[in-house]
């Protein structure tokens, strides 16, 4: 039976999304966990993967569609399946092997792909059993007919050349039947390499701004991303009543502690990561959601992470990150926050977080900063830069390395005893990880 591929939420709150690119196409052989699709929400594109293995037997919407969330948008199943008749199904052959020609055996669909194209099977030869054509046969009649035919290549191959950000109509195949291969895409990226810096100040001058302007002014336009961010934390600020409680939290001797692990190495970022996550399990009335007049609590942490980007902010999940010990958090943590700037992200990846780091400390000049919560949870964590500060031990002045966390709480469902209860807590996880 045939699985139907839904357009899954890629986020909260998501209506809709937009299919950018489609990168399989009727009659493709995928895997489970194929990237088929490239699809655009309010927070970012997200690569779309198959649930199933089998053959692509239709597409639904075409590329740059808007498609409401848990649409159909494809089928995959069997060869020998059919979702439902095409429009024009009634003038084809009703024999499932066969074309208008009966001494010829053509599967189902080779049959819809030639009847599309207005091709004959008789006049390919087939390389099935008995000679029977299959849907590859007739996509490599219409390769060596078109030239301008889309490139042939396997799912994996596409994904690679999507990550590298790379046309494979650019590339040259050496594959069977004119297929690209992994190794024709590595050898366009080593030829490209020479010349990219070229390439790109050419592009660089003669690409001219997309935006208007005048007198001295230019309108940058607002990306859908941006202005969902725009939309989401305006929302925040007016309807969450936000109270701030700040920390100051001496880290020298956590950082002795993490210089003694073995590579790779967590850092700083890592280990508050990983205490917030301890904290939380202890303070879970922060590890919740409030949604449409109901507050709810979370058996398991999903940590959201600010990762910034030059379209604006995204907050990538963890899942289940007290599943975690130290360094399995910094493992999933670096892992989505690559997928994120790699623009390689999963729709699971930015919904259902619980709670909220924001993380500045990048910036020296940022000693700590109020955040504004992340709706519908209803805490966020500030993390300010780390550096070397006076500090006071046994009546004596001492240069040690201290972070500013400042914790913003939603004062409709927690109050600031409960925020300061987080920071306290926090310092005792930090007290055991140094011991």
């Amino acid at each position: 039976m045939a699985t139907d591929i839904i357009l899954p939420n890629a986020g909260f709150d998501t209506q809709s999304a937009r299919i950018i690119e489609w990168l399989v196409k009727p009659g493709d052989s995928i895997t489970k966990g194929d990237v088929i699709a490239v699809i655009e929400s309010d927070k970012a594109n997200v690569e779309l993967e198959s649930i199933a293995t089998g053959i692509v037997l239709d597409i639904l919407y075409p590329e740059d569609t808007d498609v409401p969330v848990g649409a159909t948008i494809a089928h995959v199943g069997s060869a020998d399946e059919r979702v439902s008749p095409a429009p024009a199904a009634a003038s084809a052959p009703s024999s499932a092997s066969a074309s208008a020609n009966d001494n010829v055996r053509v599967s189902p669909l080779a049959n819809r792909l030639a009847t599309e194209h207005q091709i004959d099977p008789s006049t390919i030869a087939g390389s099935g059993p008995k000679g029977r054509v299959t849907r590859e046969d007739v996509e490599r009649h219409l390769q060596r007919a078109n030239g301008h035919s889309r490139p042939l290549a396997l799912p994996k191959v596409r994904r690679a050349a999507r990550q590298a950000g790379i046309d494979l109509a650019q590339v040259t195949p050496t594959g069977a039947d004119g297929q690209i291969t992994l190794a024709d895409l590595q050898a366009y990226q080593t030829q490209a390499a020479s010349v990219a810096p070229a390439a790109q100040t050419q592009e660089a001058e003669s690409v001219a701004p997309t935006t208007e302007t005048r007198e001295g002014v230019t309108e940058i336009p607002l990306s859908r991303m941006r202005q969902t961010i725009a939309h989401r934390l305006q929302k925040s600020a007016q309807d969450a009543p936000h109270f701030y409680v700040t920390g100051e939290f001496d880290v020298e001797a956590a950082l002795a502690r993490l210089a003694e692990l073995p590579e790779p190495r967590p850092r700083i970022n890592d280990l508050i990561q990983y205490l917030t996550v301890r904290t939380l399990m202890q303070v879970p009335q922060l590890n919740a959601t409030f949604e449409n007049g109901h507050l709810y609590q979370h058996q398991s942490v999903h940590l959201a992470i600010a990762v910034a980007r030059d379209d604006g902010l995204l907050t990538p999940v963890v899942r289940g990150a007290d599943r975690f010990n130290l360094h399995g958090v910094m493992q999933e943590s670096r892992a989505v926050i690559t997928r994120t700037r790699e623009n390689r992200l999963q729709p699971d990846d930015l919904s259902g977080g619980t709670f909220t780091i924001s993380n500045l400390g990048v910036v020296p000049q940022v000693d700590h900063f109020t955040a504004v919560i992340n709706p519908p949870q209803v805490a966020i964590l500030a993390v300010g830069a780390m550096k070397q500060r006076p500090v006071i031990i046994n009546g004596g002045f001492h240069a040690r390395h201290t972070v500013h966390l400042t914790i913003s709480g939603d004062h409709r469902v927690v109050d600031g005893m409960r925020l300061a209860q987080f920071l306290a807590v926090f310092q005792q996880e930090l007290d055991t990880f140094t011991r």
